[in-house]
């Protein structure tokens, strides 16, 4: 069962955290968007309220997985706080309201008596909160293109995907490993993320991208950082059930994407 593994999560947490607790709860800062295009800023701040989605989120799933760790739960407030900064900019009541629905879930999940773990509904109202509100961003961002005229940018526009290609994946990851069940029942009534595949289309994407951008001054190192990373990661998003480090893979996948969205912003 997945909760069997609090002990290794405890140890795991202590080494990786104890050179770095004085950052742990930093906010990532999405660097500006270098343009005056309406458009591009518009773009921009919807990718802001994406990445502080998927970012509290994945600490609500480790807040449970880690035993209500405090520091999990801080971070999600973090996150929901950015969040609401960058949705008042986005300034769409449409998105607001799904925003809304995301931050209530985070916020008023319900814990079992036994154990003191999320219920099942808590988690699917979560993970469902943020499939609806991810799915409205991206068709958002799409009409800024269209109606902005923005131009298209295979490579920059690849970054992106594998920054939400990676967050898609963590967020699958730690959503079964919040399920006291192990998935079972999340996964049914939700349908299920296939890791594996996405971990494929990650990898031949960032090989795409080191290939392009590999000389580049600034994108170059970024990727070779991340491809190291990637190779940490990779087996343990892929052999769930082998190997489950909830702690583990949201520490990489925090390193991973920041640097994605850094290369992004460099790319535009």
């Amino acid at each position: 069962m997945i909760h069997k593994t609090v002990t290794y999560l405890a140890l795991v947490t202590g080494l990786l955290c104890s050179s770095a607790a004085h950052t742990a709860l930093a906010v990532p800062a999405l660097p500006a968007a270098n343009t005056t295009s309406p458009a591009v800023q518009a773009i921009h701040t919807l990718q802001g309220v994406e990445m502080a989605a998927y970012r509290a989120a994945t600490s609500f799933y480790l807040y449970n997985v880690l035993n209500r760790d405090p520091q999990q739960y801080r971070k999600m407030q973090t996150m929901l706080s950015e969040g609401d900064s960058y949705i008042a900019k986005a300034d769409n009541p449409a998105l607001q309201l799904k925003w809304d629905a995301l931050k209530h879930a985070c916020t008023t999940a319900k814990f079992t008596a036994e154990g003191g773990v999320a219920d099942t509904d808590s988690i699917i109202a979560v993970d469902a909160a943020l499939i609806d509100l991810t799915a409205a961003l991206h068709v958002s961002m799409k009409v800024q293109r269209a109606t902005g005229t923005v131009a298209v940018n295979k490579m920059a526009d690849m970054l992106y995907d594998e920054y939400v290609t990676m967050q898609t994946m963590t967020a699958a990851y730690l959503k079964l490993s919040a399920d006291y069940f192990g998935g079972a029942i999340v996964a049914s009534r939700n349908g299920n993320v296939d890791i594996a595949k996405l971990a494929i289309k990650f990898g031949d994407q960032l090989g795409q991208l080191n290939r392009f951008y590999g000389k580049h001054p600034k994108i170059g190192p970024l990727l070779k950082d991340i491809t190291i990373r990637w190779g940490f990661v990779k087996n343990s998003l892929i052999n769930f059930n082998e190997n489950n480090v909830p702690f583990v893979v949201g520490r990489y996948s925090e390193q991973i994407t920041d640097k994605l969205l850094q290369a992004h912003v460099i790319s535009l």
